[in-house]
């Protein structure tokens, strides 16, 4: 399991060192923190972040809006702003970039919880299912399989999951660390997670009831294949997109 990572874009030091360590009160991570937006689009380049939290007020040319401005349309990455400011000119010029969230200063733990949770909702929010129940079921974000369980959120990697096995109308998820029961069909969650190029090409189904990340795979014998310890058989309808997948690997 993963963690989501944050990008924190903020130029008060006290204020930025409030903002990580109630990101790290709930389970995330931060990536970098920076003051400008010079900075703040080279992280984004190098760490691939998950969201960025961009205060409106920043040093540099470019202030935290002309900044997330670039960010959404050229790198598409969920922004949620951090601000003191209340003017409407400001809110305006903001709105026009297509946030995600605003948060307000200070910064609080559930605050910051709930605007995370609300920027992927955002992201996923041409389904017609509601974002708790979305979240439920699992969800692609960016680089991260995302789970609600309770009021916890879950972010698992793309390229941690090792399987997946149907079990009725549910479907378990396993990655090294850990097994998921996920209240969808496998085959909803397998389209869910191919439509990303890694998962469109990694993850495959061997049988009705079992997909496998073909980066996993240690060993094939006859009908038998063998992914992270565990032994499967795969059926003759499934063998040669199997041995196909496993050639570009």
């Amino acid at each position: 399991m993963a963690a989501i990572q944050l990008l924190v874009v903020e130029d008060d030091f006290l204020a930025a060192e409030n903002i990580c360590e109630q990101i790290k009160k709930i389970g995330f991570e931060v990536t970098a923190v920076v003051d400008n937006g010079k900075e703040a689009i080279q992280q984004v380049i190098k760490n691939q972040p998950d969201l960025a939290i961009m205060d409106i007020r920043i040093k540099g040319e470019m202030d935290g809006i002309e900044t997330a401005a670039q960010l959404a349309s050229n790198y598409d990455i969920p922004i949620i702003y951090l601000t003191d400011q209340s003017d409407k000119e400001t809110y305006e010029r903001a709105k026009d970039t297509h946030p995600h969230a605003f948060l307000s200063k200070p910064v609080t733990a559930l605050a910051l919880q709930r605007s995370i949770e609300l920027a992927i909702i955002h992201v996923f929010k041409e389904q017609k299912e509601k974002g708790d129940e979305l979240l439920k079921g699992g969800k692609v974000f960016h680089k991260h399989f995302m789970l609600k369980e309770g009021n916890s959120l879950y972010s698992i990697k793309l390229e941690d999951i090792e399987w997946l096995k149907a079990d009725g109308s549910y479907c378990e998820l396993k990655t090294k660390e850990s097994k998921w029961t996920i209240s969808r069909s496998m085959g909803t969650v397998l389209e869910n997670l191919q439509q990303t190029t890694f998962c469109k090409n990694n993850i495959i189904r061997i049988s009705r009831s079992v997909s496998v990340n073909i980066k996993k795979v240690e060993s094939i014998s006859g009908n038998k294949v063998l992914v992270a310890g565990e032994e499967f058989t795969f059926g003759d309808t499934y063998r040669d997109l199997l041995f196909e997948h496993i050639q570009t690997v």
